[in-house]
């Protein structure tokens, strides 16, 4: 056996019925493949798939002993430890998904289908709600691996709670979690916990699955989690694996990819789906098949370069079904069947799944039950503007560590609260993140720096407390024309001021690179609902949430206080 070919590891376990025949990325370490001649099975040199080979073709040097052969794809994404069944934005009030859902709807395709199943994940699979985050993870994992998942990509969120609690996670599965374009900084190999991709074999039937994760992980997970790795192009490393894919006589490719986009009534010659997915794929020269996306938590169907592309959600709400065919002459056929929103209350049930759900629900019913304070008014978060839940959730952090400014990522608040009592769960769910509160000395001109960086010509980002801003979102560069604090002083960049963040803005999270420039960062070690938790029970009940307006819109004039 050749050195390269010994770097992939012949695995023997089973998912689900499914084999892994072969898995790249476990220990010893993968290189990048540039340059190099992909392998066959025997050790030798293989021509790669040519240029310009049509997609949907397996090209001359990757026929299969099959004379044809058909797979079924179901998918979700974005899963963020959605195990019980919750109302979304899309489905009118009526809860949708769940675990035991997902399972029900699994079960049902997997025997009926006359072709083998293949259960698929976008990515970001754990964190999310009070029974997922209070184990780690643990309790999604379990019940993904119950339902029986076959493969997921790596999300950005996987890294929350650091490297070793990622590892665990990746042990405990019984599916490979994927990521090709994830390299230790500065090197052409991939970190040894990471897998690139993943054959796997049902009923005779062969997919090389390869994985992908979004380039803006660095900003959208706490840095120090990532801080030795890097994200590169996509493109770029499904163009190097595709052929190395192809060689090993799969009948299709799959990419499952965490990086997505947003789908949209187009005309004319409008793309009707843009994104980092649609980017990148549009970018890749080698032939797939079908891919699965995820990371924005929308509803996309579109077709690259003759592939479907798909993504289905969030939360275990939905579920994509995909139908790929390969004919004796080596062509593929792929369509995109149906997104399918799945409802509890027209599922079957699934005992195994139900019971391993309650089970943990139990565990963390005590903690989400408890009352915390009752809200006078509905608070709504804003993902582009300030908002009433924003403001509310920065005067809780400045008064928990005395600071003078408070600045929240409006990313960091996840959902909004109704009005009347409010439980320790709802307010899990509006920061279900665990990051804790960082108290800084900042200069004045790195605080400025810091408001510039929360505009854009599309609005605010962030909300704050202690300050009151004038801004132009359209003078890009001198956006904010004056900052005063509390007590009416203009913000000097000549003086130092104490700032409080979470943990994951002072590392240079959501693009607060600013904040690393501090002259000094406290570890508080409170935890940012903590500080919301205490502060509500503080208020007079019922609480209002302050109303008002610390960001205030100017139009053109000079920058500067008067």
């Amino acid at each position: 056996m050749s050195a390269r070919l010994s770097l992939r590891v012949a695995a023997a376990a089973a998912i689900a019925g499914a084999a892994i025949v072969g898995i790249s990325g476990f220990a010893p370490r993968v290189p990048a493949l540039d340059g190099a001649p992909s392998v066959r099975l025997d050790g030798a040199p293989s021509t790669q798939a040519p240029d310009g080979a049509a997609v949907g073709s397996l090209g001359p040097a990757a026929t299969s002993a099959a004379d044809s052969a058909c797979a079924v794809i179901l998918s979700t994404n974005d899963e963020h430890g959605g195990l019980r069944p919750a109302e979304q934005p899309w489905s009118g009030n009526r809860p949708a998904g769940g675990a035991e859902a997902i399972s029900a709807y699994v079960n049902d395709v997997r025997g009926t289908s006359p072709c083998p199943v293949f259960l698929l994940s976008g990515g970001d699979l754990m964190q999310g709600t009070l029974m997922s985050n209070l184990t780690g993870g643990r309790a999604t994992i379990d019940v993904m691996n119950e339902i029986g998942y076959d493969a997921a990509a790596l999300g950005n969120h996987e890294f929350d709670w650091g490297i070793q609690t990622l590892q665990e996670r990746m042990r405990q599965a019984r599916f490979p979690i994927l990521s090709a374009n994830t390299y230790e900084k500065g090197t052409s190999l991939h970190p040894p916990w990471v897998k690139p991709y993943a054959i796997l074999e049902r009923e005779g039937v062969r997919i090389g699955v390869i994985g992908a994760t979004t380039r803006s992980t660095p900003v959208t997970t706490h840095p120090d989690s990532v801080a030795g790795l890097e994200f590169r192009p996509i493109a770029e490393t499904l163009n190097r694996y595709i052929p190395r894919i192809r060689v090993e006589g799969v009948d299709f490719v799959v990419v499952v990819m965490h990086a997505g986009g947003f789908c949209h009534d187009a005309s004319g010659n409008e793309p009707r789906c843009a994104g980092e997915a649609m980017d990148e794929l549009a970018l890749t020269t080698q032939p797939f098949d079908y891919v699965v996306t995820g990371h924005t938590h929308s509803r996309v169907d579109d077709t690259i370069q003759g592939a479907p592309v798909v993504q289905s959600y969030a939360n275990m709400s939905a579920i994509g079904r995909g139908l790929l065919t390969r004919h004796a002459s080596g062509e593929v056929v792929a369509e995109l069947v149906a997104i399918d929103a799945v409802y509890p209350d027209s599922a079957a049930r699934v005992d195994e799944v139900r019971a391993l759900v309650d089970r943990y629900e139990k565990e963390a019913e005590e903690v989400a039950m408890a009352s915390v304070a009752t809200l006078a008014d509905p608070l709504e978060k804003q993902y582009r503007g300030a908002s009433t839940l924003g403001r509310l959730i920065a005067d809780a952090q400045r008064a928990a560590t005395g600071a003078d400014v408070a600045i929240m990522n409006n990313g960091g608040i996840r959902t909004d609260l109704p009005a009347g009592p409010v439980s320790y769960g709802e307010l899990f769910r509006v920061q279900p993140f665990q990051n804790t509160l960082i108290l800084l000395e900042l200069g004045g001109g790195f605080l400025l720096s810091a408001l510039e960086s929360s505009v854009d010509e599309d609005g605010i980002e962030a909300n704050i407390s202690g300050l009151t801003v004038e801004y132009d979102s359209e003078a890009a560069g001198v956006r904010i024309h004056c900052a005063r604090l509390a007590d009416g002083r203009p913000v000097s960049p000549d003086s130092a001021y104490s700032v409080v963040v979470n943990n994951f803005m002072a590392a240079g999270g959501a693009g607060y690179w600013m904040l690393k420039e501090a002259t000094s960062a406290k570890q508080t070690g409170i935890v940012d609902l903590d500080a919301l938790v205490a502060y509500l029970e503080q208020q007079p009940q019922p609480v209002t949430a302050p109303q008002d307006p610390r960001w205030q819109a100017v139009i053109g004039g000079e920058a500067g206080c008067p």
